[in-house]
């Protein structure tokens, strides 16, 4: 299960980052895609840390 959390947590962390990168390219504004790709990294984050806690 750790594996997986790692796993999940990066995959998270990257996408959120493309977003995020998508979304600026896209817009000048703060935009739900923006807000969207903030919680993904968050989420991910989140995720990892967790996950060094897990046995």
């Amino acid at each position: 299960m750790r594996t997986a959390n790692y796993v999940f947590s990066v995959i998270s962390i990257i996408l959120g980052i493309a977003l995020i990168l998508f979304m600026l390219t896209q817009a000048v504004e703060w935009n739900i895609g923006v807000g969207i790709g903030v919680v993904l990294i968050l989420n991910g984050a989140i995720r990892l840390w967790f996950a060094q806690d897990d046995h």
